[in-house]
């Protein structure tokens, strides 16, 4: 669970260093993607910042990966990445398609050992949500997602995340 954390944290720091860089001009972050990202975390709204958002299609020597993120203004992330992905369809988010919502206490305190991260990895039998692509035509992405995380540091604690939707443009890593 340790190792998981560790993975958890990297992939956390590192979009969070993605969503917040910025070229020398003030204008905008070439690493972010264009597009909407939605959900609702246990009832309250989350919309993903203009430069945060990001959805990526990759290949990883036995198919394709799909990675959809977003983040927010008050340190929130939510992140899902898809093992096996082929386009349109429904994929089970669980123990290795998984969903994550994490988030900093406090925002003015960067340190990544502080990242609360909520995750779909909480049983190797479970099925904690779905996201669902309903348009892809390698340029643009398009679908719904929903999952229960469980917090790394305490699975009797959970999150919601329902109703969340995106329409980004696909970026070259």
């Amino acid at each position: 669970m340790k190792t998981l954390k560790t993975i958890s944290l990297i992939l956390f720091v590192s979009l969070s260093l993605l969503a917040c860089k910025s070229d020398d001009d003030g204008g905008s972050d070439p690493q972010g993607g264009e597009g909407d990202f939605t959900a609702k975390v246990d009832g309250s709204s989350f919309e993903g910042l203009t430069g945060t958002v990001k959805a990526v299609v990759t290949d990883n020597g036995a198919g394709q990966s799909l990675a959809v993120s977003g983040g927010t203004s008050k340190s929130e992330n939510l992140q899902m990445i898809i093992q096996g992905f082929d386009g349109e369809g429904t994929y089970q988010l669980n123990f290795t398609s998984i969903g994550t919502y994490s988030y900093l206490p406090d925002p003015n305190n960067p340190d990544p050992n502080t990242v609360v991260v909520f995750t779909t990895v909480g049983d190797a039998q479970g099925n904690y949500g779905e996201l669902k692509v309903s348009s892809f035509d390698g340029e643009t992405i398009k679908g719904t997602f929903n999952f229960t995380g469980y917090n790394l540091d305490d699975i009797n604690d959970t999150v919601g995340v329902s109703d969340g939707a995106f329409n980004i443009k696909v970026s070259d890593q």
